[in-house]
């Protein structure tokens, strides 16, 4: 297992249209936040670069003591729509303002948008039918209900 050293090194000042690095790194006010994170975490969460994020924008990270990245990591376990994108911020302050909460598994309107979104985009939206869900095992076990139905429906108990 990696695990990246959180001891605060002389690097290349660098100053670049889409980067800048001003201080050494990892910066030496970040050290307590790996040592909360250490005596929090499993080891398995410590292979990340010791950088702390603070905000984004567009492609690029920043933390708080003016050094700035390119986000090469592509929103991972979610879709990379860029940071701080002006029609998410809005429809998440929508949502937040809106007095429901509610996941997928219930019916609401947006719910509804979404499906209808997602199906117009397939390469045969009358064929198509969106089935949403949150995680690879919800899916997983959704597919062996599907197969099961399927087989029932077709070849009989």
């Amino acid at each position: 297992m990696a695990e990246y050293n959180v001891t605060p090194a002389d690097v290349p000042q660098i100053k670049t249209k889409y980067r800048c690095i001003r201080t050494k790194l990892p910066v030496p006010e970040s050290i307590p936040i790996f040592e909360r994170l250490k005596a929090s975490e499993p080891p398995s969460m410590m292979g990340q670069p010791p950088i702390v994020w603070d905000r984004a924008e567009g492609f690029q990270v920043m933390d708080r003591w003016g050094n700035k990245w390119i986000d090469w990591s592509s929103g991972v376990l979610i879709s990379n729509a860029g940071h701080g994108r002006k029609e998410i911020r809005e429809a998440l302050i929508a949502a937040v303002k809106k007095p429901l909460l509610s996941a997928y598994v219930f019916v609401h309107e947006k719910r509804a948008d979404l499906a209808e979104m997602l199906r117009q985009v397939s390469p045969d939206p009358e064929r198509y039918r969106v089935f949403l869900l949150s995680t690879g095992s919800e899916a997983t076990e959704n597919c062996i209900k599907l197969a099961k139905t399927y087989a029932v429906e077709k070849h009989g108990p």
